[in-house]
């Protein structure tokens, strides 16, 4: 397997842990605004809640590790410094990711409660979407994948505007980019 098809595969396995872990526990444990329905669910199935955030963890892993392997696939052209700089920003903003996981796992009623630290989130976000931007001109640069390039630097940007405007944002959403980036590779 060369470097192309390892950095697609594990971004593709990123997204589908992250997905998977999402989709692992009641949706409605991300939009409900009662609290008491909130820790009502996470009561009823806290070892499906912890299997469901562990997903997500391994999906944030894997998909860290597509991301600078991703770096490889610049190596010596006119996209390789964006792709490190996004690199840095994917990995540190994921750290933050982790961290407020590993939160959501030992606090589940913080969760619920809306108060785990808001700045784990934010800083992720923000860190995550500029990467992907970062990426988005590293593949125009290059002048392979254009319009992918093109769509994920436009798609970050505007779901970081929608972010900072109603602070918050589905994580989904992000990886939509990564799994984009992902089967782009393989074709």
């Amino acid at each position: 397997m060369d470097v192309v098809q390892m950095t697609a595969s594990l971004l593709i396995l990123g997204t589908l842990l992250t997905y998977t872990g999402f989709g692992a526990f009641p949706p409605r444990i991300y939009t409900e605004k009662n609290t008491q329905e909130k820790l009502g669910l996470l009561a009823a199935q806290p070892r499906r809640w912890i299997l469901s955030q562990s997903f997500v963890i391994l999906g944030a892993i894997a998909a860290m590790a597509g991301s600078i392997d991703l770096v490889l696939f610049f190596r010596g052209g006119p996209g390789a410094l964006p792709a490190g700089i996004a690199a840095v920003g994917f990995v540190g903003g994921h750290f933050f990711w982790i961290w407020h996981l590993r939160l959501r796992i030992v606090q589940p009623h913080k969760f619920a409660k809306n108060e785990l630290p808001g700045w784990l989130f934010r800083t992720y976000s923000i860190l995550t979407l500029l990467a992907m931007a970062g990426y988005g001109v590293a593949f125009w640069l290059q002048g392979i994948h254009q319009v992918l390039g093109g769509g994920i630097l436009l798609g970050a940007l505007l779901v970081l505007g929608l972010f900072l405007k109603f602070k918050n944002m589905p994580p989904f959403i992000y990886y939509a980019m990564t799994l984009a980036i992902g089967v782009a590779l393989l074709f």
